[in-house]
């Protein structure tokens, strides 16, 4: 869906054939730029507890669930958004950002443009592997194994489009939390059978 390369109105991504697994690929090579640089390794979830009646934080628990109802719902925006290849739906911004949200927009652009629909829906299964800073955190990181067997894309006119392999796919994402607001801001989705 999403990883076609855009015409003139997106020409910063090369243009390959396939299907969703064009958006993963853009995505995961675009991600993994990104995500260079961040260590993926677990942090501490330990809650302190506040004093002197000031008002406690949300709670590490509470910071975890919230963000992994971001990662979620980002994904169900974009299924929603796919059904027209409607990159212009304001659902993407609400819990996306930054690079994903450019790679979201992107790639619909292109399958507006290719008059690709996509139907169905990926199934996710995404679990928090940190939490920064372990007092009142603002930044998650994500691992799911992304499987987009039942998320086809189609020609507007009612055949398939030209699908790559579909299957199971490593992915990590990066979440940030500003004033209140998960919103994923980084995203690598790895090779069909990498989990």
């Amino acid at each position: 869906m999403l990883f076609r390369q855009p015409h003139k109105p997106v020409p910063e991504i090369k243009h390959t054939a396939g299907s969703s697994a064009r958006l993963i690929g853009l995505l995961l090579v675009a991600a993994s730029v990104a995500l260079v640089g961040c260590a993926s390794g677990t942090s501490s979830t330990t809650t302190t507890v506040a004093t002197g009646g000031s008002v406690p934080s949300p709670s590490p628990t509470a910071a975890a669930e919230a963000a992994l109802n971001a990662y979620r719902a980002m994904w169900a925006d974009l299924v929603d958004a796919a059904r027209t290849s409607n990159f212009e739906s304001s659902l993407l911004s609400k819990h996306a950002s930054g690079s994903t949200l450019s790679l979201l927009v992107q790639g619909l652009a292109r399958d507006q443009e290719q008059h690709i629909v996509t139907r169905g829906s990926p199934i996710i299964d995404p679990k928090i592997t940190s939490l920064s800073p372990t007092h009142n955190p603002k930044r998650a990181s994500i691992a799911d194994c992304f499987d987009d067997s039942h998320w086809i894309e189609y020609k507007n006119h009612g055949g398939l489009a030209k699908n790559t392999a579909p299957g199971r796919r490593a992915t990590k994402a990066m979440l940030t939390n500003v004033d209140g607001t998960w919103k994923v801001t980084q995203l690598t989705i790895e090779a069909t059978g990498t989990c």
